[in-house]
């Protein structure tokens, strides 16, 4: 599957953008708790820098989030549309 992944083009997106910027501050919020959303019920936690703009940014694109960790499961269908691979 990662091999078929790779055989396509990547798309290189800009995340110097007003909207990404400010998608990126407001899921910070919410994964520590200080924004409710939707049907949250998840212990606040810091995430990492780079998970942030990734999320933010498949926020604002509007694209799936394919992922092998649990990092980004409480943004699930409150910010993102995740799609998880389970590598057991």
């Amino acid at each position: 599957m990662l091999n078929e992944l790779l055989t396509h083009k990547f798309v290189v997106v800009d995340i110097n953008t007003t909207e990404i910027i400010d998608r990126y501050a407001e899921i910070d919020a919410f994964s520590q708790g200080k924004l409710t959303r939707g049907n949250s019920s998840f212990s606040s936690r810091n995430m990492g820098k780079n998970d942030l703009w990734i999320a933010a940014t498949v926020s604002i694109l509007k694209v799936p989030l394919l992922t092998t960790d649990k990092d980004f499961d409480h943004l699930n269908n409150e910010y993102i549309s995740l799609d998880s691979i389970d590598l057991q």
